[in-house]
């Protein structure tokens, strides 16, 4: 291998039970990128209703994003072996109810409680591989470079997923291709929690429980540390810029074509965004995580906010990309210095924190652009959601600046 100092993103996939954990995990993961438009395929066709539709995809979305810290939380308590097979059964369950029900044509209350219990049980696959790169590449810069690595793919498993999934429907039937994620997420978790990489750590993380002598309950909280809150408000952030891309892109493109030219340049955000994290992770930029996120989290709002103040379609596409080349690298240091905060035995928790800012902040984004658009018009909701950002982002320099704050741990009568 090269010296650490300019070792390469192959050098990472060359380090010890990394392609077959990554795989793995990958095969799991790539099922959550393929639920969503058979879903609501799914209940439109079964309910008549595109509205009953929508609401069946908000349940799965919401228990999905809203629980997953506590199904992060067992996961570190527990271990990974078992809560994540029981998930992934579950989750796939549910998925093959959702199945049967596009099939025999069940009532659209009924499909949006499945959809909505399958988002409760959806396996932390993303977490519990970002955990697992840092035990398969502890070096600081091997790490950096693998979470690079692994939030690319992620992005591309988004770009390329809904794709697919599309295509599958024209051929298929929606309770069909339900079946496929409910595959993909059983095997890829099992195959996952099989390798010897996640064996050894259920090992070494069980001995650490049966050594701790500070009980769970004595342990301060995540949410707590006010250096932590201010990790995720920039993740927050790139959630609410990217809810806000999602309806104001389509509102720049009205008529015919506009549904095709807002798909393009969507996904020129993505791959912006994919390149990205790439040269990111290249990269050597001194400084301390929380403060290097704030500053790249700006530039994402102020290249964000000038898409909508952009004169024509060339400058929408160039803005687009630029804003989208930092929108990764806002995830990939809020990911990496989320496993600083959770130590040893809260990274699960803390790396699915920055995933639920960042989709809460989506939501958020989605709506606020629907009410100003329809209000105030297209540029305004660019402008507000770059205001409210920077707001944030303000806050989130303070909280960073400012001394640890954590309640203190009950005390326990002998």
């Amino acid at each position: 291998m090269s010296s650490l100092r300019n070792a390469r993103y192959i050098d990472v996939l060359r380090l010890p039970r990394v392609p077959l954990t990554f795989v793995s995990a990958l095969v799991g993961r790539s099922a959550y990128a393929l639920v969503i438009l058979p879903l609501l395929f799914a209940v439109q066709a079964t309910s008549g209703s595109v509205a009953t539709a929508g609401i069946a995809v908000a349940a799965y979305g919401a228990t999905a994003s809203f629980l997953a810290p506590l199904r992060a939380r067992l996961i570190d308590r527990h271990g990974r072996r078992p809560v994540l097979l029981a998930l992934a059964l579950a989750f796939g369950g549910a998925l093959l109810s959702l199945a049967c029900g596009a099939f025999l044509g069940w009532s659209g209350p009924t499909m949006v409680v499945l959809a909505g219990l399958a988002g409760s049980v959806a396996p932390p696959l993303g977490p519990a591989m970002r955990v697992a790169w840092s035990e398969l590449a502890p070096e600081p810069t091997l790490l950096r470079k693998a979470l690079s690595f692994d939030s690319v793919v992620e992005e591309l498993l988004y770009l390329v997923g809904p794709a697919a999934a599309g295509i599958a429907l024209v051929v298929i039937d929606p309770g069909v291709a339900l079946l496929v994620p409910a595959v993909l997420v059983v095997l890829g978790t099992v195959f996952f929690v099989m390798t010897p990489a996640i064996r050894r750590g259920a090992r070494s993380h069980a001995a650490e429980d049966a050594t701790s002598a500070v009980p769970n309950g004595d342990r301060p909280t995540l949410l707590g540390n006010t250096h932590f809150i201010g990790l995720l408000l920039p993740a927050l952030v790139a959630g609410l810029v990217s809810g806000n891309l999602t309806i104001a892109i389509p509102a720049l493109f009205p008529g015919t074509g506009g549904a095709a030219a807002a798909g393009i340049v969507l996904g020129l955000f993505a791959g912006g965004s994919a390149v990205g994290g790439l040269v990111f992770g290249a990269l050597r930029i001194p400084g301390r995580a929380r403060l290097q996120v704030i500053v790249i989290a700006v530039i994402l709002v102020v290249g964000s906010t000038l898409i909508g103040l952009a004169p024509g379609t060339v400058w929408v596409v160039v803005t687009v990309v630029g804003a989208g080349a930092f929108f990764s690298p806002v995830m990939i240091v809020a990911y990496f210095a989320a496993n600083d905060f959770g130590g040893e035995r809260r990274r699960t928790e803390a790396t699915t924190w920055v995933n639920t800012s960042h989709n809460i902040g989506g939501a958020a984004g989605s709506a606020l652009a629907g009410v100003l658009i329809q209000v105030a018009g297209v540029p305004a909701a660019f402008l507000m959601s770059g205001a409210t950002a920077l707001l944030l982002l303000a806050g989130a320099y303070v909280l960073a600046r400012g001394p640890v704050r954590t309640p203190r741990p009950r005390r326990h009568e002998a």
